[in-house]
């Protein structure tokens, strides 16, 4: 015979994960990338996206429609579309660099660890609104 679990303790059971990850969640104010790595992102910039993104591309609103959402999301994106000639021809952390610099861009601070390129340590890193 089944046994009928709780409704109480199910959603316990269902909301445990979130709230652990909710724990470890850090956002994009919290210094997720250092200034050398930023200024590696520039160099990426300038070599691979300049031709058809001007620096002024990635400021001013460009990542109001990632709030909310893991840093992992964007730089998923960018590794499969971009460059748009050579999509994932970049090394992983030239994609984190260049991720780095545009949060630089965007006035993010800077911290003591660069961004990593690993996909489930940047699910952790949620993109915020800027705080001052």
């Amino acid at each position: 015979m089944l046994r009928v679990i709780p409704f109480a303790a199910l959603a316990l059971l269902l909301a445990l994960p979130g709230a652990v990850r909710a724990a470890d969640q850090r956002t994009t104010n919290d210094g997720v990338y250092t200034a050398e790595q930023a200024a590696k992102g520039a160099e990426v910039h300038n070599s691979y996206c300049a031709k058809c993104h001007h620096q002024s591309y990635y400021e001013s609103g460009f990542l109001d429609a990632w709030y909310g959402a893991p840093m992992s999301m964007l730089y998923e994106i960018v590794r499969m579309k971009m460059p748009e000639d050579r999509p994932g021809a970049l090394k992983p952390r030239e994609y984190a660099a260049l991720l780095a610099w545009v949060l630089e861009r965007n006035g993010y601070p800077a911290g003591a660890e660069p961004l990593g390129s690993d996909v489930a340590a940047l699910e952790a890193v949620a993109i915020a609104r800027r705080t001052d």
